[in-house]
């Protein structure tokens, strides 16, 4: 499937803001909208984003209608998730994939919106982007690399861009489009429809608050299910307070379960639940260079 990529942002121009997940705080949620009509958009929210059904952001039919709606209308330019939690993968099966294809434009988030990351690339042949959210990082105050790399890429800006990572694990050279996210989300995909397509990606991986054990069960079984053969390369992302007490950590289990690994493997990537989350697009060429440990934008993901 052809990949379509929308227009840039322009200021002045409308963003709705979606609560495709868990349960949005008002004050936090306010405070996400103030700090994009401070950077020259206006703001279009749901009349029940606020809604509650205990941890999730309102009954799923709901959900999935004003997502669906926000896709459709020609007024708003860009699509920004508020929150993550979990709920995503509810809408998949009440989402209409003609329609969304035929409406691509801007849509951001990461967390447990890393499911439809993934579901609107593969299904819907959108770019899409892995970044920060409103109730979240744009509520707090983007500052520093997250601001440039969040508006100078949504506004067209940044165009293409060469990052030093972490640690090179394995050598190798991929160009690849991108894909991934939360890992213990995207792990709850498998054996369903919707499951991630990683076969010639370079894969995405991040997460926070799992103990090295869990992260090694989780990467054993993507591994298991056939979805780190074949792929491009492997870069992890940020993973946030997820060290044991043990000596068997992170950076262990990494080296261990990919020390033979025939494409180029990379830590270190500040996307995700960290103090940096570097907005990265899906669906268009990047580079890995898993011997320098650079990654780098190789296409713009607009026309």
């Amino acid at each position: 499937m052809q990949v379509k990529k929308p227009a840039p942002l322009k200021r002045g121009e409308k963003i709705g803001v979606v609560a495709p997940a868990g349960s949005v705080q008002d004050e936090q949620l306010r405070a996400g909208v103030q700090a994009l009509e401070r950077a020259g958009f206006a703001v279009e929210l749901p009349g029940d984003i606020l809604e509650r059904n205990d941890y999730l952001a309102g009954e799923q039919e709901k959900r999935a209608r004003t997502l669906q709606n926000f896709f459709e209308r020609k007024d708003i330019a860009a699509i920004f998730c508020a929150r993550g939690g979990f709920g995503s993968v509810q809408l998949l099966p009440l989402l209409d994939v003609e329609v969304i294809r035929r409406h691509p434009k801007i849509f951001v988030g990461y967390s447990d919106v890393s499911i439809l990351l993934n579901w609107l690339l593969q299904r819907c042949g959108m770019v899409t982007f892995h970044g920060p959210m409103v109730a979240m990082e744009v509520a707090r105050g983007l500052e520093g690399r997250s601001a440039d790399f969040f508006w100078g890429t949504l506004m067209g800006e940044k165009r293409q861009w060469r990052l030093e990572l972490g640690e090179a694990i394995r050598p190798g050279v991929a160009e690849a489009e991108m894909v991934g996210g939360c890992l213990s989300t995207i792990i709850t995909t498998l054996g369903t429809p919707h499951e991630i397509q990683t076969a010639g990606k370079i894969l995405l991986l991040e997460d926070i608050g799992e103990k090295p054990y869990r992260i090694e069960r989780m990467l054993t079984h993507l591994k298991m299910a056939g979805k780190l053969t074949g792929i491009a390369g492997l870069v992890f992302g940020s993973f946030t307070r997820c060290e044991g007490e043990g000596e068997r950590g992170l950076r262990k289990i990494v080296r261990e379960l990919f020390q033979d690994a025939p494409y180029p493997v990379v830590t270190g990537l500040a996307a995700g639940h960290g103090d940096e989350n570097l907005l990265m697009p899906f669906g268009v060429k990047m580079g890995l260079d898993g011997k320098a440990g650079v990654l780098a934008l190789l296409e713009s993901p607009f026309t």
